[in-house]
């Protein structure tokens, strides 16, 4: 077998500070492409380069030495492979068939430990050539491109990422040679034909209304400052003139628990928070209620609501003028140090401020003295609503949404906005190697933890390319919860899902208190992270007692999902090692049992099986099968997103039928092809619903029985 190992330079943009090296950014060039010809794993020849796009060109290189190259290879070698195909593409130039990412055959083999996997890293560890990254790094960083810096000095360094990658290359194949690791070629095998597809789809782009986004962000502006406007006036009801900074975890934590710090440093100290040298969280100290009260009034005391008082010293301007002793005022005011330049002091009065919420335990502390995450939140609302603290719940009610606005402007508005180019087209990063599990990640926006359900309004801003176009998704219907019935053979589940059950309707009637027939289908939607949670090691702390019992009783209905459960952790605790259908596996190497009876890692150990055979083996399966299903049958239609368990198209009026079809092979069977790669049969049947729009949020569901 022939195999090509490349590395291509680029020209690279910046949008905000973030690199941008897309080639889809109209600025971005090929500067030059770099590679070595390889017969199986021994070199042949001598590294080369063709040079397009630099300072010291007069004439570029002719492109026909490196088209030739490439349509001699059978393999594509790269690290980082997405980029530099993608690079290459955008300039014209046709790919072999196969492709071998060396960063994904080293994420594999890592096991879920998440070691550092650049190329000089890898290359560093493993013992073989090193990038001579020390060339161009001073000059990068301060601005300068490849096609500014010196051309032999771009041309060595990039030759010695080539040797540097093939050599990589041919240590990651002994090591998957060897028995331990031949379990992981057919995920090693997978992943480099969904980076294939990954190549395309981000090629394809997402097509924005920017109109629409616009609006919604208008929309969202103006919720965000009638939610402040409230939020400040309840702070000022309950903390007097305490000037009270919204966006501070540490005033929202003075105002919700209605505690100040006495001592911050040494809160952290006793509670030891903080991350450790590989950026895990500290282990928190195990104490009961008595050494947690304890402790808390060690730290922090009662917070009081302060009045503001004129300050005579500045005479309420915050900074006063000093006079020389030649009796000349200096030029420059001086702050004034008693009301610290506020032009007002702030007076304790003996009532005690804030809401008085109060934190259940060590895992409610943080930094910033007392959490305010999302699920805290939720907690203490519940809280406050039995204790009818009516002005409590609307204060963290009107936090938890000016978050989450926050969020979405952030993270998900604004970044659509900032990457969309001008010609409509967002074309985000996927990132396969990002997560523990194997599950997508994106970048440049994150694309994949948007709300799921009919009303998140930025959904509705991606539209079709074409005239009359529709936005198609074909999403799996509980696949979590079949694959966790399936690896663990739980009867019941087994049963539910044979007898047609609809489980989050019925996690919607518990939590709701109504019957499943009164159901919307939000309340459904919003239901699924209380049917999955439990397959993942929930135990509904804090939740409402209704919801509470429904997490008690989870085990008692599904008895063989927690016998498997239990069986995952001793394996673990024996061996260190999880090895899932697909043969991916998972190493917990710091495993340990507590005197509680408690296990480290226990929330993933019991996650990461369901979790990756469902997101990263067979929706990643599904979409290399969809991809195959578009080219054979020459559709103009594109697959533009995959989000967790689902596959969005772009679909061409004409197309719509096919489309659906197509999509239908791809994921109801997909179970055929399980057996083919992993010779794993799953025993439940797969579901699948499709649905169209046209946008992503106002979608019909497709009756699709006549293909089942």
């Amino acid at each position: 077998m022939k195999t090509i190992v490349i590395d291509c330079e680029t020209t690279v943009q910046r949008i905000n500070g973030v690199i941008d090296n897309s080639p889809f950014h109209p600025k971005n060039r090929l500067v030059s492409a770099h590679w070595h010809m390889m017969e199986g794993t021994e070199f042949v020849g001598h590294p080369q380069e063709s040079v397009f796009y630099h300072k010291e060109l007069i004439t570029p290189d002719c492109p026909e030495k490196l088209r030739a190259a490439l349509r001699e290879a059978d393999l594509l070698v790269a690290h980082n492979a997405k980029f530099d195909i993608m690079a290459l593409q955008g300039s014209g130039f046709v790919m072999p068939e196969k492709c071998y990412c060396t960063m994904i055959g080293e994420y594999v083999l890592d096991r879920g430990q998440m070691i550092p996997k650049s190329l000089s890293k890898t290359a560093e560890r493993r013992g073989v050539s090193l990038k001579k990254s020390e060339l161009v790094d001073k000059q990068f960083k301060s601005g300068i491109g490849f096609e500014e810096m010196d051309l032999a000095t771009v041309i060595e360094y990039a030759d010695a990422d080539v040797i540097s990658c093939a050599e990589i290359y041919v240590d990651q194949c002994k090591d998957y040679d060897k028995p331990e690791n031949a379990g992981l070629k057919p995920t090693l095998d997978l992943m480099n034909e969904f980076l294939l597809f990954l190549v395309e789809m981000e090629e394809n782009g997402i097509h924005i209304d920017m109109d629409k986004l616009e609006q919604v962000k208008i929309d969202y502006l103006a919720e965000k400052e009638e939610i402040e406007a409230r939020l400040k006036t309840i702070a000022a009801n309950v903390m007097g003139d305490t000037p009270v900074n919204l966006a501070s975890g540490q005033d929202m934590s003075t105002v919700i628990y209605s505690r100040d710090f006495i001592n911050k440093g040494e809160h952290k100290q006793i509670f030891n928070l903080g991350y450790n040298a590989k950026g895990r969280p500290l282990f928190r100290p195990k104490m009961n209620a008595t050494a947690f009260v304890k402790a808390v009034r060690r730290t922090t005391k009662v917070a009081k609501k302060t009045r503001a008082e004129h300050c005579h010293t500045c005479k309420g301007k915050g900074e006063y003028v000093k006079i020389k002793k030649d009796g000349q005022p200096y030029k420059k005011a001086t702050k004034c140090v008693l009301c610290d330049g506020r032009g007002y002091l702030l007076v304790q009065t003996k009532e005690t401020a804030g809401f008085g919420m109060v934190p259940q335990g060590v895992k409610d502390t943080c930094v910033n003295g007392f959490s305010t995450s999302k699920a805290t939140i939720k907690r203490l609302i519940g809280e406050a609503k039995k204790q009818e603290k009516d002005e409590a719940v609307e204060f963290l009610e009107g936090y938890m949404r000016l978050n989450a606005i926050s969020t979405y402007l952030d993270s998900f508005v604004n970044g659509i906005e900032t990457w969309t180019r001008d010609d409509g087209l967002l074309h985000a990063q996927f990132n396969q190697c990002r997560t523990k599990t194997g599950r997508l990640s994106s970048s440049n926006p994150n694309f994949q933890n948007q709300p799921k359900g009919g009303k998140f309004p930025v959904r509705g801003c991606v539209t079709s390319r074409f005239d009359d176009g529709i936005i198609i998704e074909a999403d799996f219907s509980g696949l979590e919860f079949r694959v966790a019935g399936d690896l663990s053979n739980d009867p019941q589940i087994i049963t539910d899902i044979l007898n047609g059950k609809d489980v989050h309707k019925q996690t919607a009637s518990i939590i709701n208190r109504k019957p499943e027939s009164e159901i919307t289908k939000d309340e459904r939607q919003a239901a699924k992270a209380y049917t999955f949670a439990p397959l993942y090691g929930g135990l509904g702390m804090g939740e409402a007692p209704h919801i509470k019992a429904y997490f008690d009783a989870y085990f008692d209905i599904y008895k063989g999902l927690k016998i498997w459960h239990d069986e995952l952790i001793t394996g673990v605790l024996k061996d260190t090692l999880i090895t899932i259908p697909s043969g991916r596996q998972f190493r917990f190497p710091d495993v340990k049992r507590f005197k509680n009876g408690s296990v480290s890692n226990a929330t993933q150990i019991k996650n990461f099986p369901v979790q990756s055979f469902a997101t990263a083996d067979i929706v990643p399966l599904s979409c290399v099968r969809a991809r195959r299903a578009f080219k054979s049958k020459k559709l103009q239609s594109k697959i533009v997103l995959s989000v967790h368990d689902s596959i969005v198209v772009d679909c061409h009026p004409a197309e719509k039928d096919i489309v659906i079809e197509a999509l239908h092979w791809a994921m109801y069977h997909v179970g055929e092809e399980l057996m083919e790669r992993y010779k794993y049969a799953f025993g439940l049947p797969l579901d699948i619903e499709i649905q169209g729009g046209k946008d992503w949020l106002e979608q019909t569901e497709y009756n699709i029985a006549h293909l089942q």
